[in-house]
């Protein structure tokens, strides 16, 4: 939760998450990981890692997050291994959603915004047409830090999984 707090304190702040931090914080739970299951928290760790730069890389691509997220999501699955960070991101996005739909409600935005949706969904879908992925991140769209999303999401997370 430390570790979070922080990314988030900095991400709202300062529209960054530290190299620093997520750096340190997935040698951290590498190095924590080990010391406690050896070969196995290593495993545990680069399996945790690995997925969540996986997922999250994918976000980045289309708009949807900034690489800071990335990083940290990976760095949180050093230290929390894949099911936390999987059910982290599951959260993070419905908690986004959420808020999105929130911001489209105040800004009077849903009809515009539901037709873009479908719009992209069908060219993706129906036509095969995977530029439109690329259309996305230059959309001008209603943007908010990742971090107000993962904030509770992680909150939500420990409470479950413990």
């Amino acid at each position: 939760m430390i570790f979070v707090t922080i990314a988030f304190v900095t991400d709202v702040r300062k529209a960054v998450i530290p190299n620093i931090l997520t750096i340190s914080g997935a040698v951290v739970g590498i190095m924590l990981n080990v010391s406690i299951s050896g070969m196995n928290g290593l495993t545990f760790s680069l399996i945790g890692a690995g997925s969540a730069l996986m997922a999250m890389f994918l976000l980045y691509l289309i708009g949807a997050l900034g690489a800071g997220d990335v990083k940290l999501f990976t760095a949180i699955g050093a230290m929390m291994g894949f099911s936390f960070v999987f059910q982290l991101m599951l959260y993070s996005i419905l908690c986004a959603a959420l808020i999105g739909l929130v911001l489209l409600l105040m800004h009077k935005q849903m009809a515009e915004t539901g037709l873009k949706l479908m719009k992209w969904l069908f060219s993706i879908i129906v036509l095969h047409d995977l530029n439109i992925v690329k259309g996305m991140k230059r959309d001008a769209n209603i943007k908010f830090p990742f971090m107000y999303a993962v904030m509770p999401a992680v909150a939500m997370t420990w409470y479950y999984s413990i």
